[in-house]
């Protein structure tokens, strides 16, 4: 397959929060709240440059650095994985403040160009379904609604 026609677009995922922003934003950036509705343990420092490392329970671990960190309007940070420590790509959220306590988060996960080839297909799956569940479950936390972080990874068989 030529490189050209590698699909490496970013994942893209939207959702719309019945919480005020800065309710959103703070379950996000603190790891006792994080942990409510996305990896099993974190820790984060919250300002740019700060380091952030998730640990998800019998898949590894996930770490970064803060590239942005905009109270409560978003945070961005590159995401390494435990598997594949020579891959970096980057995790960009903005959080929207649409009125009357309600917000609207958007996922843009890029970098795809840095997987090597032949599991291009497979990050973006597995990373797409990730972020579409995980803001499920943002969204079930903030609006104060039963979480549920059981996540089974699609295969690629």
């Amino acid at each position: 397959m030529t490189e050209a026609a590698r699909d490496v677009s970013p994942v893209v995922q939207t959702i719309e929060i019945d919480a005020p922003a800065e309710r959103v934003f703070e379950l996000w950036t603190k790891p006792e709240e994080l942990v409510r509705w996305w990896p099993d343990a974190a820790e984060l420092e919250p300002r740019v440059g700060g380091k952030l490392k998730l640990e998800f329970e019998g898949r590894g671990e996930v770490w970064g650095e803060l590239t942005r960190f905009e109270p409560p309007n978003g945070l961005a940070f590159t995401w390494i994985r435990g598997v594949a420590p020579d891959v970096t790509t980057l995790v960009e959220v903005t959080i929207e403040d649409l009125g009357s306590g309600r917000s609207r988060v958007e996922l843009v996960h890029s970098g795809f160009e840095n997987v090597p080839e032949g599991q291009v297909a497979e990050w973006r799956a597995m990373h797409g379904a990730g972020w579409s569940h995980f803001l499920g479950c943002l969204a079930a936390l903030a609006e104060g609604r039963p979480v549920d972080k059981q996540f089974m990874p699609p295969t690629s068989d």
